[in-house]
């Protein structure tokens, strides 16, 4: 009788385990899988939303290889990921250095810092247009105070993309603050101790110990910040600068897909960026992961 209960019970934990499986298997099928087996497939057609799909192969693709303003968004969206990785990294990870240091308030600190993260991507970029503002913003008060002229900000293409970098450095560097928290609390003391026994100073600790052995950090970090830089839309179209200044690749599929209604060449840049996305990040894999630093 108890295995004929033992049976009946892990029958039962089966079907609640297959009960919880199954929605959420649905779920990712239809409204992710699908949707990508759909869009491959309209890659190689010519489509828009009053006629049927009409088969053009790989004409999609090529005509991806002349479209100057493809390469245009392109530039635009590497310009925006390099810098945002790379600056925001080195900046959140000197404040995620100051704040592990702190004896008392790091809590609020951290919170401080994650607070913009939290705040919607529309409501941060609406925020610092209006720092922006070319007349009476903040940011040209400040640059008057000093006896510096004023500056268009999103309203010239030669500081529209720089502006539109610096609100998303700051509206993201506490994501990236708290993950290199989290790394630092795993760093055991003894390496540190050690060293000041040597009579390292606090640059050296950082150089030698603190930055080797947060290696896997850095590199979950530079992968993902590159998946994000190369998908960058909302920041982007918010903050919008003339002469295509700010439009990136993103911003370039979704106008071809809902305003010129070019489903087939949208889809055909879906699947490039995708292609970018992948050879970027193996890449990027391979070389961060080259050297392994063993304690």
């Amino acid at each position: 009788m108890s295995q004929v209960g033992k049976k009946k019970r892990l029958d039962a934990k089966q079907r609640f385990v297959l009960a919880v499986l199954i929605p959420t298997v649905l779920f990712f099928v239809f409204f992710n899988f699908v949707p990508i087996i759909y869009a491959f497939y309209i890659s190689f057609h010519e489509m828009d939303f009053l006629n049927p799909p009409t088969f053009v192969g790989l004409e999609n693709y090529k005509r991806l290889i002349g479209d100057t303003h493809l390469y245009s968004s392109l530039r635009v969206t590497a310009i925006f990921a390099v810098t945002t990785v790379f600056i925001g990294g080195f900046l959140a990870f000197c404040f995620a250095l100051l704040i592990n240091s702190v004896k008392r308030g790091a809590a609020v600190l951290r919170t401080v810092y994650f607070l913009p993260v939290m705040t919607s991507l529309v409501a941060v970029g609406v925020i610092w247009g209006w720092l922006y503002q070319p007349r009476f913003g903040l940011l040209n008060e400040v640059l008057k105070l000093f006896g510096l002229p004023r500056q268009m900000w999103l309203s010239s293409p030669k500081t529209a993309l720089a502006s539109a970098i610096a609100a998303s450095t700051w509206q993201g560097m506490g994501y990236t603050i708290v993950i290199f928290l989290a790394g630092l609390h795993g760093i055991s003391r003894t390496y540190y101790e050690a060293a000041e026994v040597d009579g390292a100073s606090s640059l050296q600790k950082v150089w030698y110990i603190t930055i080797p052995l947060l290696r896997p950090t850095f590199v979950y970090l530079l992968i993902t910040g590159f998946i994000t830089g190369f998908q960058v839309f909302d920041q982007l179209y918010v903050m919008s600068g003339p002469l295509n200044s700010t439009r990136g690749f993103v911003e370039l599929l979704y106008t071809r897909a809902f305003s010129y209604y070019q489903m087939g060449r949208a889809s055909a840049m879906a699947f490039l960026l995708f292609a970018i996305i992948v050879t970027l990040t193996l890449i990027q894999f391979r070389l961060v992961t080259r050297q392994q630093v063993e304690y």
